[in-house]
């Protein structure tokens, strides 16, 4: 008899703690394709702590898609590439066949979700979003958007000391809030310092979303295009919505 209930408790720990771990996870998954809605095989999705380094990763199959089971929680993003494509990781492909990076920034994990990924030579990356206090209603953006192709128009320079931030009449720009398109009142090129200089950057002022999600976030997705050489790349931006009393 003692026997019996000792199964039984065991059983009954065992399924209330693969329940409960089910309770603590959510499944991020989706498709990286390039701007022709190509499927890219073998390519790299990561998720990220704080400090850059990686929690989660997978490659993604045959047909571009890729699935990881993650803690529920907020991270400091979301990263896709194929690794043979990057110029930082030493890529020996020719110049025209290298891509930067695909950014989800500020990932709010808190459900199951689908997240397509799409990349090419413009890298948008660091993407905050904020609004300022009293002031025209709207968010304001601010990312560095980083072509590849200018980057390369200079050979004789390493990566880091190049222009690869577009003019704005050069720069196209898209914005959407939880999927629904939002007018860009301004784009403003400004300089972002880093440690040995600057670099430089954008803000965007956007207008508010005419509908309100049924989350407590919003998702911003900005997709860009260098007008001048035709590289493009998108980013998307988790914000959790204000909560003032």
């Amino acid at each position: 008899m003692r026997q019996k209930i000792s199964v039984f408790l065991f059983l009954f720990c065992l399924i209330y703690l693969q329940g409960n771990a089910q309770s603590d996870s959510i499944t991020i998954s989706g498709m990286v394709s390039d701007f022709e809605d190509q499927p890219v095989d073998g390519a790299l999705v990561e998720i990220k702590h704080p400090n850059f380094k990686t929690a989660y990763e997978t490659l993604t199959d045959k047909n571009g898609h890729y699935c990881l089971r993650v803690s529920k929680g907020k991270y400091l993003a979301l990263a896709s590439l194929k690794m043979s494509e990057y110029p930082v990781a030493g890529s020996t492909l020719p110049k025209d066949d290298q891509r930067l990076e695909f950014w989800a920034w500020n990932l709010i994990a808190e459900e199951d979700m689908v997240l397509n990924v799409k990349y090419h030579r413009l890298e948008v990356y660091g993407v905050n979003v904020f609004r300022v206090q009293g002031a025209h209603p709207g968010y304001t953006i601010y990312c560095r958007p980083m072509s590849l192709t200018r980057g390369f128009s200079e050979p004789g320079k390493d990566l880091d000391f190049v222009d690869l931030c577009p003019p704005p009449e050069e720069l196209e720009v898209i914005v959407k809030i939880n999927g629904h398109p939002v007018k860009v009142n301004m784009k403003e090129k400004v300089k972002e310092y880093v440690s040995d200089g600057i670099c430089y950057a954008y803000l965007l002022h956007v207008d508010l979303p005419s509908e309100a999600a049924n989350k407590n976030y919003n998702i911003f997705h900005i997709e860009m295009t260098d007008l001048k050489n035709g590289d493009k790349g998108e980013a998307l931006c988790f914000k959790k919505k204000d909560d003032y009393k």
